[in-house]
């Protein structure tokens, strides 16, 4: 009797361990949060701040920095991250000549619950919003100046995305 209750006692430590490490996902909300006022999104392809390392499984970078005007776009896969409460899986950044996006990936499609905290940039004269739905925003002056939201339930996935 003991002995099976040893056993039990020792199994549950070890799912309450197992279930705290799952809890003790990196949070990055913060980092990400300027993406909810207008679009904005932090520079990724120089690196991300050192307290969210821990959750980087790996980084791969697509183009060459060096090369003027050539599209690069750095991928950072995480493992047991969270942006707004939601499991982060990847985040993908791209800085082209006059455009870039950051684009977050996530584990389900809860994600897009927090639709309606992403507001459209600040009203500017000569831009426009021409669209503002479940799916996302697009701010525009004269189609050439940009900003727009995308909210992809099949892709799992919030995009960011800017130019000129």
């Amino acid at each position: 009797m003991k002995k099976t209750l040893m056993i039990v006692g020792v199994a549950l430590l070890g799912q309450a361990a197992m279930g705290n490490a799952a809890n003790d996902a990196t949070d990055m909300t913060a980092y990400f949060k300027p993406m909810l006022a207008g679009c904005s999104y932090p520079a990724m392809g120089d690196g991300i701040p050192a307290k969210y390392k821990a959750a980087v499984a790996n980084k791969k970078v697509k183009g060459n920095p060096k090369v003027e005007g050539e599209d690069v776009i750095t991928t950072y896969t995480f493992k047991n991250a969270t942006a707004f409460g939601q499991p982060l899986l990847k985040a993908e950044y791209l800085q082209g000549y006059e455009w870039g996006h950051m684009k977050l990936y996530f584990k389900n499609t809860s994600f897009t619950n927090l639709r309606s905290q992403f507001k459209p940039p600040k009203a500017e004269e000569g831009f426009t919003l021409y669209k503002n739905n479940p799916q996302g925003y697009d701010y525009s002056a004269d189609g050439t100046i940009y900003t727009e939201l995308t909210f992809d339930k099949k892709e799992k996935s919030i995009m960011c995305s800017s130019g000129t």
